[in-house]
C-alpha cells in the first residue's frame, strides 16, 4: 500500500493522530469558554436560539419536511426558518408561541440567581436539558418536550 503522494509524504513525514487523541467538542468549547469572556457572554446570550434551533431541526427532521414546508406549518416564510435554524438570532416572544402551537413543542426556560439552583425546571429535564449554565449572577436551563 502506497502512502498518498503530498508534502507530508515527500519530505518523509507521517503525521499519525488517533481519533481517541482528538478533543472533543465538549473540551474544545469549554476552553474557549475560559479563555475568552466575550466568547463566553456570546455563547450565553445565544442560549435560547441554539436551543430553539436544535429542536426545530430536529422536528423539521423526524417529519420529513423541507423548511418551506415547516415554514407553511408556522406561517413564516422559508427564510424566517432557516434564521430560526441557524441558532444565531434569539427567536421572539411570538416565535416560540407558534413553535408550541404549531408544532407541539413545550419549551420551558428556567432563570435563577447566580448560586442557586433552578426550580421550575425538575431535576430530570434538567439532566435532558438543550442548554444548561451558569452565568455571571445567574443560572439558566432551557428544555423542551
Amino acid at each position: 500500500m502506497t502512502a498518498p503522494d503530498n508534502d507530508y509524504h515527500k519530505f518523509g513525514i507521517v503525521l499519525a493522530m488517533k481519533l481517541s487523541d482528538l478533543p472533543t467538542h465538549e473540551e474544545v468549547l469549554a476552553e474557549h469558554l475560559d479563555a475568552d469572556p466575550e466568547y463566553r457572554r456570546e455563547w450565553e446570550r445565544m442560549a435560547l436560539a441554539r436551543a430553539v434551533a436544535v429542536k426545530a431541526i430536529a422536528y423539521r427532521s423526524e417529519h420529513g419536511l423541507s423548511q418551506t414546508a415547516l415554514a407553511k406549518r408556522l406561517g413564516m416564510s422559508q427564510p424566517a426558518v432557516a434564521r430560526l435554524e441557524s441558532g444565531e438570532h434569539n427567536p421572539t416572544f411570538p416565535t416560540l408561541l407558534r413553535l408550541a402551537d404549531a408544532l407541539g413543542i413545550e419549551l420551558a426556560i428556567d432563570i435563577s440567581p447566580g448560586g442557586q439552583e433552578p426550580q421550575l425546571i425538575g431535576s430530570r429535564a434538567r439532566r435532558n436539558a438543550l442548554e444548561s449554565f451558569q452565568g455571571n449572577g445567574y443560572a439558566v436551563v432551557v428544555a423542551a418536550a
